[in-house]
């Protein structure tokens, strides 16, 4: 028990953090790192090519490191990316989409998962919409009666929906760079 004195300065909160010296081990920050990397650049493949089903992850290539550590932690990825099973292969299976994860490449066939053709107009169809929604604000920013008028709040706002469909077009197009390696 600590009685109340007035005296802050024994406060936890008001001293400094203790240093972490010689608690950073590089060796399972890789491991760890590594899983988490791939669990998140499989959801975000999931994600944008709404792909709802468990699928494959094939190793392609793999290191013996990398093959050791996807068994470890084989539970964890198969429940958290959703993946129905691991496997190694020399290279990626055709119709597969390829992600590169801290230098080694995992493929996902897709092949009979998803409409490969309608999930690339799809993405077509998202695209132009993008270019459309920034052509749109480009136009806005460019009429110097809007720009002389328009409250700074408006402008902002405007400048902030271009770089949401910038950033949106950016995502749009490194789904379809995928849908190439998977035809």
């Amino acid at each position: 028990m600590w009685a109340v004195t007035g005296k802050h300065d024994a406060l936890l909160a008001l001293n400094a953090w203790p240093a972490l010296v010689g608690l950073v081990d590089e060796k399972a920050e890789g491991e760890i790192g590594y899983v988490i990397d791939l669990v998140t650049a499989i959801r975000s493949v999931r994600a944008e090519m709404n792909i709802t089903a468990a699928i494959p992850l094939v190793l392609a290539g793999a290191s013996a490191e990398t093959k050791a550590r996807a068994e470890r932690w084989a539970e964890f990825i198969k429940r958290l990316a959703r993946v129905s099973e691991i496997s190694s292969a020399p290279a990626a299976p055709q119709g597969s989409v390829q992600l590169v994860v801290r230098g080694e490449t995992a493929a996902l066939p897709l092949k009979g998962v998803i409409d490969i053709a309608a999930e690339r107009a799809r993405l077509t169809k998202e695209m132009q919409k993008a270019d459309a929604d920034i052509a749109r604000v480009d136009a806005k920013l460019g009429n110097p009666n809007f720009m002389s008028r328009a409250p700074e709040e408006v402008v902002e706002e405007e400048k902030e929906k271009r770089e949401e469909a910038l950033a949106r077009k950016a995502k749009i197009a490194e789904a379809l760079e995928r849908l190439k390696g998977a035809t």
